[in-house]
Order: C-alpha cells, then sequence, then structure tokens
C-alpha cells in the first residue's frame, strides 16, 4: 500500500500538469470557462476527472506563469485593459461601479471583455443613464439564470474593447467577491505606471 504522503505528492503533480494544460488552452484557444478548460486538460492528459482537479486560484497561477514565459506583452495589455476600465468607471462614477472579473484578476486575454458590477435600488436609472449618454448598448441574455430579471446586465463598446455592465441590487453588494473600486483601481494603475 503507498503511503500518504506519496499519493499527496502524486496527486499534487498530476494537478499541476493538469493546472498548465488548462492555463495553455486559456491563453491559447481562447477559452474563457476555467471548468471546460480543466476538463479538457485532464481528458488531454488522460487523467480522470475527480480530486485531482486543480481549483481556479491554481490556473490562474498556472496563467500568469504560462503568459509570462510566452505571452512577455501580456503585462502592456492587462494595463491597457485596465485603463479602459478606469475612464469607463469615471464616466459611471455617480453609479460607484465596481471592476470584476477577469480584468481585476490580471488573467484577461485579447478577447475579453471588461466586467463592471454597479448596485442600485433603481435599476432603471443606469438603463437611462446609457441612453442620455448616447451609449449604444445590447442587453445580454441571463448567464446560467443567474441574472436577476429586474436586475440587466448590458453590453457596449469603449475604445475597441467589450464591456459588460452588470447591474445588481444593492444588498447584494454585501456578497463577498472579488471586486475593485474606482479609487483602488486608480491607486493600483499609479503604482504600476
Amino acid at each position: 500500500m503507498s503511503k500518504p504522503h506519496v499519493l499527496d505528492r502524486q496527486s499534487s503533480v498530476l494537478r499541476a500538469r493538469i493546472a498548465e494544460r488548462a492555463a495553455r488552452l486559456i491563453a491559447e484557444d481562447l477559452l474563457h470557462d476555467f471548468a471546460l478548460a480543466k476538463k479538457k486538460a485532464a481528458r488531454q492528459l488522460g487523467i480522470s476527472e475527480g480530486r485531482m482537479m486543480p481549483s481556479n486560484q491554481e490556473i490562474e497561477t498556472a496563467l500568469a506563469n504560462y503568459r509570462a514565459v510566452y505571452h512577455p506583452e501580456h503585462s502592456n495589455h492587462l494595463n491597457n485593459l485596465r485603463q479602459k476600465a478606469l475612464k469607463v468607471m469615471r464616466i459611471l462614477a455617480h453609479f460607484r461601479p465596481c471592476l470584476t472579473g477577469s480584468v481585476l484578476s490580471g488573467v484577461a486575454g485579447a478577447n475579453s471583455d471588461i466586467n463592471l458590477i454597479i448596485f442600485l435600488d433603481d435599476p432603471k436609472s443606469a438603463e437611462i443613464f446609457l441612453l442620455n449618454q448616447q451609449i449604444d448598448y445590447d442587453i445580454l441574455p441571463p448567464a446560467n439564470g443567474r441574472q436577476l430579471a429586474d436586475y440587466p446586465s448590458f453590453s457596449f463598446w469603449f475604445d475597441d474593447s467589450p464591456i459588460s455592465l452588470h447591474v445588481r441590487p444593492r444588498d447584494a453588494e454585501r456578497q463577498k467577491e472579488e471586486r475593485m473600486r474606482l479609487d483602488e483601481l486608480e491607486a493600483l494603475l499609479s503604482i504600476a505606471n
């Protein structure tokens, strides 16, 4: 019988291999869904799914490492997307927008959109604002049925980059998720430059 630490080491190695392959799939094949990338990577490596699957954080780390080696220009691209996010957040400053998603986490690729969230009691005010600013937008379909019927998500373009603006109820602001306010993004970008 194998010793537990040997199994843990084997499991760790397999998880790392899956994470590295998934990162390559995300970077090269433009996959956006981490779960799909993990499954596809495991299948390509001939590893059955289960406890061997890496976490999303492990995938993000592997993706950052992959891009550092094979796409050193990625940091410039990411900085450019964050600068655009900052400009849009300034336009939406009245709503106290938050940056979230791949541009915030640093894993955004060439085709990634900039995801912003605003928390409102009156979701219609966001649509009225977009109309008044003459921003040509589309209403996004619900993602996996999670979108609340009265709280839409909008899609529009800014400086050749897609923006997804998600309106959420004000009480959803208490939910824990990674997000960054305008002043925090300004501070981050001032450090990076």
